[in-house]
């Protein structure tokens, strides 16, 4: 028999008690396997904040639109992500964890003044070579109509022996040999502080370099989402038009402030990219848009 449970929220939940919860969540050390709860966090009749959703896209670089970026309800999903894994019951804690994917598809671009639900649930869970990864599904329905947008964001809780969050050893991956045009990117030093006041994620390993130091990185690292942004800025354009579907695979931070270079390769009406470090081949992260 199932155990799911769905639960309505008025409105956006606040996140400071969240973060508040999460730092306290820190002693929850599961053994074994995690069971994850079957859990659905939703709001219903969202209205977007036209201001946020402008000054978010100056941050990112994406022009102003009618339309929502293909990642701006992932953003807007911030404060139920945090509600839902801090709820008591969950498994994990919610420090630590890393975002090593995220997948978005979407029928068609939601529109600024649009009214929809925006929903999050714990997906599905499994251990892997680093720990225990696990899926958090998100999807946008418009009222009266079908889910027009889906995310999903893979997380990873890393095992004992993986418990240290700064950079992997071992040989980098190799960069496709096709993606062979460039851009640049730079991120300043208060990127992570000006993104967390439009995406609302107050992680301190994005805010300053002494917080981030607690957690093992010699300075503030970026978030996932905004690089993520910051490449469909650059990249956008050269799709005939919205993106149907946006793939990123996270693979080491970028250090606040940093230079990177963007490589990528346009076939089929795809695009495939790597952010790589501007001074060695680390990758940061790659993916595919279309």
């Amino acid at each position: 028999m199932s155990n799911a449970q769905v639960f309505d929220l008025p409105a956006l939940p606040p996140t400071f008690s969240s973060f508040v919860k999460a730092g306290l969540s820190v002693g929850r050390r599961p053994q074994g396997v995690p069971s994850l709860p079957e859990w659905t966090l939703r709001v219903r009749a969202l209205r977007v904040d036209r201001a946020r959703l402008n000054a978010y896209s100056k941050l990112c670089g994406l022009p102003e639109s009618p339309e929502l970026p293909i990642l701006y309800p992932q953003v807007l999903a911030t404060p139920l992500f945090l509600k839902l894994m801090t709820r008591p019951g969950f498994p994990l804690p919610l420090l630590g964890l890393v975002h090593v994917r995220n997948a978005v598809e979407q029928q068609r671009p939601l529109r600024f003044d649009e009214t929809f639900d925006l929903a999050i649930r714990v997906g599905e869970g499994r251990q892997v070579k680093a720990g225990f990864e696990f899926d958090l599904v998100m999807e946008a329905t418009p009222v009266e109509s079908e889910p027009v947008w889906r995310a999903t964001m893979t997380v990873l809780h890393r095992g004992p022996k993986q418990a240290s969050s700064g950079s992997s050893k071992g040989k980098p991956p190799a960069v496709d040999a096709r993606l062979s045009s460039y851009l640049s990117l730079s991120a300043p030093e208060d990127t992570g502080r000006l993104y967390a006041g439009v995406s609302l994620d107050y992680n301190p390993i994005h805010l300053y370099a002494a917080t981030a130091r607690l957690f093992g990185f010699p300075r503030a690292i970026a978030h996932g989402l905004w690089s993520a942004a910051r490449c469909l800025a650059l990249l956008g354009e050269k799709l005939p038009a919205a993106p149907k579907a946006y793939a990123v695979q996270f693979r080491q931070p970028l250090l606040l402030p940093g230079r990177a270079a963007l490589r990528y390769a346009v076939e089929d009406g795809a695009i495939d990219f790597a952010l790589l470090s501007a001074s060695s081949d680390k990758v940061h992260l790659s993916g595919t848009l279309r």
